[in-house]
């Protein structure tokens, strides 16, 4: 919608990077705080976001590249305009969990432990993000005259460019054909996701409850609103499953692997302390 908040001379502030800064000093914020009352030194929190931010970025673009291969063989430096947008979730979740748990080992410090404390704010932090999504005018769902907005042609948004691209709009047009706002969506169920981890977070079971619990909620949210997102044949799996999707399968098969054993690792340890 508004891809750029403001001019500095030839210098531009892009919504979608501003959007991303938001969610990230956010999720930090909340994280401190809850590290605080978990008795976590704040200052392991900071550094681990350092390390998970740098691996996010680095992780989420690739994947996406990947997945617009195409468009980036004809112009190969587009890869590094990451202020533009075209950054995937799933592969800022690869990276950032490598860097993360890379970090966590040098630091000797406990995955689940610090996955508790930072849970929440990776939900508040998605959220926050799809909302630079939707202003950006990426990540946004199929053609729908009935669901749909349209992306006005100023600063030419994906969505517009897109539909540009394939004809399906003319040269000159005023707005793109109305698509079904996913970012919208996705934005609502992080923070469901957000409200359900916090509430939660007095409540849990056992350490590693609300890491685990957040990768199976976002895995569930993920591949369901990928049937509704756009993708290009070439982002699909035998044309049926996006990759978002399949790599959703497996978080969700993980997540609940896992639950499973904490819950009842935690059940042997009441037993032996009878």
């Amino acid at each position: 919608m508004f891809r750029t908040l403001f001019h500095i001379g030839s210098f531009e502030i892009h919504t979608y990077g501003m959007m991303q800064a938001i969610a990230f000093f956010t999720a930090i914020f909340i994280a401190t705080r809850r590290a605080k009352k978990e008795g976590v030194d704040p200052n392991i929190i900071f550094d681990f976001a350092i390390w998970f931010l740098v691996s996010l970025v680095i992780g989420a673009r690739l994947w996406y590249v990947i997945e617009h291969i195409r468009e980036y063989s004809a112009n190969p430096f587009d890869i590094f305009k990451i202020w533009e947008g075209g950054l995937v979730f799933y592969g800022g979740f690869v990276g950032g969990l490598f860097g993360g748990l890379l970090f966590l080992r040098i630091r000797k410090l406990s995955f689940t432990k610090i996955g508790d404390i930072l849970a929440p704010s990776l939900a508040i932090s998605v959220s926050i993000g799809r909302i630079g999504c939707f202003l950006n005018g990426c990540c946004y769902g199929r053609i729908s005259e009935r669901y749909g907005i349209s992306f006005p042609s100023r600063g030419f948004p994906p969505a517009y460019a897109d539909q540009l691209k394939q004809n399906l709009i003319k040269p000159g047009a005023a707005e793109s054909l109305p698509v079904i706002p996913t970012q919208l969506f996705a934005v609502l169920d992080n923070l469901i996701i957000f409200t359900i981890l916090i509430f939660l977070s007095r409540r849990k079971p056992f350490q590693g409850f609300l890491i685990w619990l957040f990768f199976g909620l976002y895995g569930l949210h993920r591949f369901i609103i990928d049937f509704f997102r756009y993708y290009e044949d070439v982002a699909k799996v035998l044309g049926i499953l996006t990759l978002s999707q399949v790599t959703s399968l497996v978080i969700i098969i993980l997540s609940v692997s896992a639950l499973a054993i904490l819950y009842r690792s935690k059940g042997k340890k009441k037993k032996q302390a009878k």
